[in-house]
């Protein structure tokens, strides 16, 4: 008895308050775009906004025998690094997205394979594509670490002073795309 009078009580509380404040539940049709996007999206890991200075590094171009992949090749342009190694079913299942990001040109892609072997690297990139404009080899997570990267997937995006601005922990998304084009229209 007391349990339920308790619940009415509060009951009668919250609805009280609610029509004070004129707080009615907002009909579906109220919700805005970017609500709904998130509600679709429920459960799938976003961008987090952060502030990284990276510091300076080189790290071994895949691709190029004797060149570096520098922070000096993210300066002055929005850019997107992604770690991933080609032994990760999750970066599998991104690499559609990355693909897609290259095409629709949303910044220079980047990037960075994690604790790998370089033979099987290229095999990946050449049997499923290249989306990037630079590959470093971390082969033994040297700069994973520094970066303290955990495990890959993982996606940066990194402004033109070389600050990472969006860190994203887990696999890209169909509408990690849109989250990185609206960042970009809002700086």
């Amino acid at each position: 008895a007391i349990l339920l009078t308790f619940l009415l009580v509060i009951f009668y509380a919250v609805n009280n308050i609610s029509k004070k404040n004129n707080d009615i539940a907002t009909p579906i049709e109220e919700i805005s775009k970017d609500d709904e996007e998130l509600d679709n999206n429920y459960g799938a890991v976003n961008f987090v906004e952060t502030s990284i200075d990276l510091p300076d590094f080189s790290i071994a171009d895949l691709n190029e025998s004797g060149k570096n992949f520098t922070k000096k090749d993210l300066l002055g342009k929005y850019t997107i690094i992604n770690f991933f190694a080609s032994w990760c079913s999750t970066c599998m299942a991104e690499h559609d997205i990355l693909l897609r990001m290259q095409s629709e040109a949303v910044a220079d892609l980047y990037g960075i394979a994690w604790r790998d072997i370089n033979d099987n690297t290229i095999k990946f990139l050449q049997k499923n594509g290249n989306p990037f404009s630079k590959v470093g080899a971390d082969n033994k997570a040297i700069f994973s670490k520094v970066a303290n990267i955990e495990a890959v997937p993982e996606t940066w995006l990194v402004n033109p002073k070389g600050q990472v601005v969006l860190r994203l922990k887990g696999n890209l998304h169909d509408f990690s795309i849109d989250e990185i084009k609206r960042y970009l229209k809002l700086h």
